[in-house]
């Protein structure tokens, strides 16, 4: 990814749990030449059935942050962070969430991206309040059953969407001037 000829470091950070929020990131680290960060948290349980739903459910019911395993990248190390998780009861997953209140975001450029089944609802809205302190672009890439969309239409949307924060970038960088 570049910004008037100069060439940003960038790092997505996301949480998938059936693998659909991975195969945007994955697609998206491509497209931008991105770091990847996948998130776990401590005592999650594996895969996707029962006992992570209600795993996942209580956290959400109550608003929990669980305790997330160490990440590798540092985001203050970075130009640009691309933020990305599935769209639960209206809202980013739990462990995004954690990640958010304790990595160093903020005055740092963010993007969000998600999966959803239903609706996004107000998942970006609420996302964006907890970043505040960080400079959100307002492009987002969001998908309904990114498997079912296929690949192909992944891949497509997602070099429109770093094409678009690209612009987003550039023209900011040229208000600085």
């Amino acid at each position: 990814m570049q910004v008037a000829g100069t060439p940003l470091k960038v790092l997505i950070v996301y949480y998938s749990s059936a693998g659909h929020t991975r195969t945007i990131a994955e697609q998206l680290a491509k497209t931008a030449q991105a770091d990847l960060e996948e998130l776990r948290a401590v005592g999650e349980p594996p895969g996707t059935g029962a006992r992570h739903y209600f795993w996942a459910l209580r956290r959400l019911l109550l608003s929990q942050k669980p305790v997330l395993l160490p990440v590798q990248h540092d985001a203050s190390a970075y130009d640009l962070i691309m933020l990305g998780s599935p769209v639960w009861l209206g809202t980013f997953s739990p462990a995004l969430r954690s990640y958010i209140r304790t990595a160093p975001l903020a005055h740092r450029h963010v993007a969000l991206f998600c999966s959803y089944r239903n609706a996004p609802g107000s998942a970006f809205k609420h996302v964006s309040r907890m970043l505040r302190a960080s400079i959100i672009l307002e492009n987002t890439l969001s998908f309904l059953d990114p498997v079912a969309a296929g690949t192909g239409i992944i891949a497509i949307r997602a070099q429109r969407w770093v094409h678009e924060l690209e612009i987003s970038l550039s023209g900011q960088a040229a208000n600085r001037l």
